[in-house]
């Protein structure tokens, strides 16, 4: 596959690792990147206008806690309006906050080029056709063979082949026009990066992410409660931190290591009130994800994430907030992670900073577990200076939303197991 400059998407990747590997550092917090997070924000803002982003605002004040929450506004987004960012610092917040809102106006609104064709014609020319069969909407079924529709050409990272993706696949639009679509719309695999190789890995991780968080969905209270991890055991500054401005406020962290067989690791953050009662509101709980080759990484990524969570509900600011869910009362079976009590019996090793830049290092995991395909979309923003891209992985679950097929073959065998 051939970029518009005439470089392949291996040929980018190859040259993005060269680079990160050169920036990576054990200083930075949060990931490895080309540019830090200051950086990063404002080689975007001359482009803030063109990506409909009209206004920023900090609303970690919302809540007692004081870790660091940002918000982007894109009042005409065919989304969500309003996208939130998390982080260890104000800046990376920022950031966060920023490439979200950006990487979703790229994806509403795709630049890369696509070919009108039918699969019959692609297939027939020796090209390889993405399966979409897994995230067709509810009541809808896939384009006919000899039915034309638009396609973006990808590219399968284990195979190392080009692979062509019905563009409705990886656009977003949550608008009344979805409704004549085959495919459901996600911004699941969806990601960003100050070059296309921090991108795919951003979408990767998140990939594998909502994969084991579907699979944790079948733990028994015992298994919730045996990878219950005390955030000390990381002896890292910065979670000691997250977990100190938590507990000052008056909340607990409960930190759980919800990783799969896929050596990535993933961790479930909550947190909830310090104040035990017999009943709690469902907002009572909040929780937040992360996943990375780092463990120190991962787990931050799912402390911040927690308390954006928080602050996303005191704020009332998603678009698809229904009022009455301030009312709900926490579902029975969530207990446990109010009661979950922390074990200090865990050692996570943290990989090199090399490690962490290197793309065949969140690759091989999934590889030895035989997963079979791994599709990267490239959807553009060069143009303002950062890349998104769409990752694709048809072998790993996805999160609920209107799909036709609700579970792959990773859940159904975790249910039963259970």
């Amino acid at each position: 596959m051939k970029s518009r400059a005439g470089i392949s998407v291996y040929e980018r990747l190859a040259a993005d690792e060269a680079k990160l590997r050169s920036a990576a550092s054990n200083n930075d917090p949060s990931s490895t990147r080309l540019h830090d997070a200051d950086v990063t924000v404002s080689r975007l803002r001359p482009h803030f206008s063109q990506l409909g982003i009209v206004r920023m605002a900090e609303v970690t004040g919302l809540d007692r806690i004081g870790i660091p929450v940002w918000m982007a506004v894109r009042p005409n987004s065919r989304t969500l309006a309003v996208s939130q960012g998390k982080g260890i610092t104000a800046p990376h917040a920022r950031a966060s906050a920023v490439m979200e809102a950006a990487e979703i106006a790229i994806a509403e609104d795709i630049p890369a080029t696509s070919i009108t064709a039918t699969k019959a014609a692609l297939q027939d020319s020796g090209h390889i056709v993405f399966d979409g069969r897994m995230l067709l909407m509810r009541g809808a079924d896939e384009p006919g063979n000899d039915e034309p529709i638009e396609w973006l050409e990808g590219f399968d990272l284990l195979k190392q082949l080009p692979v062509y993706v019905p563009r409705e696949v990886v656009s977003l639009d949550f608008t009344s026009q979805r409704q004549n679509w085959h495919y459901s719309q996600s911004t699941d695999g969806l990601a960003s990066g100050n070059c296309l190789l921090e991108a795919v890995i951003h979408g990767l991780c998140e990939r594998v992410e909502r994969d084991a968080t579907e699979l944790w969905r079948f733990q028994r209270d015992a298994g919730v409660q045996a990878r219950c991890v005390d955030p000390r055991v990381f002896s890292d500054s910065n979670i000691d931190w997250l977990a100190e401005r938590i507990a000052s406020a008056g909340f607990v962290l409960r930190l759980f290591d919800t990783s799969s067989d896929i050596a990535l690791p993933v961790f479930m953050a909550t947190i909830s009130p310090a104040t035990q009662h017999g009943s709690y509101l469902h907002f009572d709980l909040a929780a937040g994800y992360g996943c990375h080759l780092s463990p120190r990484v991962a787990a931050m990524r799912a402390i911040t994430e927690a308390a954006q969570t928080r602050i996303t509900n005191i704020s009332g600011a998603r678009d698809d907030f229904d009022p009455s869910e301030y009312a709900q009362r926490l579902a029975p079976d969530l207990a446990v992670y109010i009661h979950a009590q922390p074990g200090s019996d865990f050692h996570f090793e943290d990989p090199s900073p090399v490690a962490r830049a290197s793309l065949e290092t969140y690759l091989n995991p999934l590889r030895q577990r035989g997963i079979r395909s791994v599709v990267a979309v490239p959807l553009g923003g060069e143009e303002y200076g950062f890349s998104v891209c769409r990752v694709l992985v048809n072998e790993l679950e996805s999160p609920a939303g209107i799909r036709k097929h609700r579970f792959g073959g990773r859940a159904l065998n975790a249910m039963l197991r259970q």
